[in-house]
């Protein structure tokens, strides 16, 4: 069982979107360091609205979204879109994050050069992003939010369209970063993999947590 410090606590969070009424909440629960959370849930359940309260990307209505100190400044958020820039090779996607992040020249080389090896794009750094298929682009897309590692990652379908060998890459990225202590929130609709890699799975129907499950 996770006994680490929560290093996010959500209290009745609740966000309302004009007309479509209220899309999430009350929502209460926290992310615990070194963790895994998943959350499960049909599309429009209110999960991307979550992952982006926590982000800092929307603010709720009413509700709290306490992130710990060691959370700020340290927070990655990859969404199910992928924001690369197709004209620019992958090592240069990387730099350009890297540089976005205020890492220092040197530093930005080096990260950049190591996550294309852990995600098995070496041989395809100086190829441009338009050429990458689809496996590749999520690959490098996660590799884009961990040019400095987060505390608190949150990840919006980052398996969808890729191939097994990339999805078992990302899947092994995601468990390394939780041995070194990262708190992950992810959401995915690919049969069986909150249940491979996830501690807690969290199921959101109608904009309300209404179960949780344990793993392991």
């Amino acid at each position: 069982m996770v006994t680490a410090e929560p290093l996010c606590v959500l209290e009745d969070v609740k966000k309302q979107y004009g007309k479509k009424g209220v899309v999430l909440g009350p929502a209460s629960f926290e992310v615990r360091e070194g963790e895994i959370l998943g959350l499960r849930g049909v599309n429009g359940a209110g999960k991307s609205t979550l992952l982006k309260i926590i982000a800092g990307i929307l603010k709720p209505d009413s509700g709290t979204c306490r992130l710990w100190p060691k959370c700020r400044g340290a927070i990655g958020y990859v969404p199910q879109e992928t924001a690369l820039y197709e004209s620019l090779t992958g090592l240069a996607n990387l730099e350009f994050w890297g540089e976005a992040y205020g890492l220092p020249r040197q530093a930005v080389k080096k990260r950049s050069r190591w996550l294309l090896e852990q995600t098995e794009l070496a041989e395809k750094g100086g190829t441009v992003v338009s050429a990458y298929s689809g496996g590749m682009r999520r690959r490098l897309h996660l590799a884009s939010a961990l040019m400095v590692t987060p505390k608190l990652l949150l990840l919006d379908e980052p398996t969808v369209g890729a191939d097994p060998h990339s999805v078992d890459l990302i899947l092994g990225l995601l468990g390394h970063l939780k041995k070194l202590g990262s708190a992950i929130v992810w959401v995915t609709h690919q049969e069986g993999e909150l249940e491979r890699i996830s501690d807690r799975i969290l199921t959101v129907d109608g904009g309300r947590v209404i179960g949780e499950e344990i793993q392991g």
